[in-house]
């Protein structure tokens, strides 16, 4: 029930502010369609694969890449402008980056040892949240896809500084 209400909402935040909000946009649009991919990412997954490391990374990864390749596309054809001018160095922006990866990497692992429990409590969660399998894809989806969401971009940014002192 709330993943697909969460899921509905960032749709319609998103419909609103490409479409019909005036003025300039920015890329935090792409950050919205994180849940709407998890939600659809987590029903398929959960029905047709099993509860793996491997399946769960395959889970936050295939909701985050359209996302961030969405970003990425908003800061080239939308020519935004930071502010203020990151003073971050490549170094640290690889760190943080990569360690974000590694993140999502162990909560995968995580998640896929989580196995489905029996009692009422768990049943109530049920209730909200759909049956285990779904809810253990969405929300390695939903957590994994926001933190390589935000990975990416700045693994992209590294690689843009990076080639760009090379080629000059």
């Amino acid at each position: 029930m709330f993943p697909a209400l969460f899921a509905l909402a960032c749709h319609f935040v998103v419909v609103f502010q490409e479409f019909y909000k005036p003025g300039p946009k920015s890329w935090e649009t792409s950050l919205l369609c994180v849940p709407i991919f998890a939600y659809i990412w987590a029903n398929i997954f959960s029905v047709l694969v099993d509860q793996t490391p491997v399946s769960m990374l395959s889970a936050s990864l295939a909701t985050a890449l359209p996302c961030a390749c969405l970003a990425i596309y908003f800061f080239y054809s939308r020519q935004i402008k930071r502010k203020p001018d990151p003073q971050i160095s490549t170094a640290k922006a690889l760190g943080v980056a990569l360690s974000g990866l590694a993140l999502v990497a162990l909560a995968a692992y995580g998640m896929a040892q989580i196995t489905a429990c029996t009692n009422a409590k768990c049943r109530g969660g049920t209730e909200l949240f759909g049956h285990f399998r779904f809810a253990a894809f969405y929300l390695i989806s939903l957590w994994g896809g926001w933190i390589i969401m935000c990975s990416i971009p700045t693994l992209h940014e590294v690689l843009r500084r990076f080639f760009k002192r090379v080629i000059k």
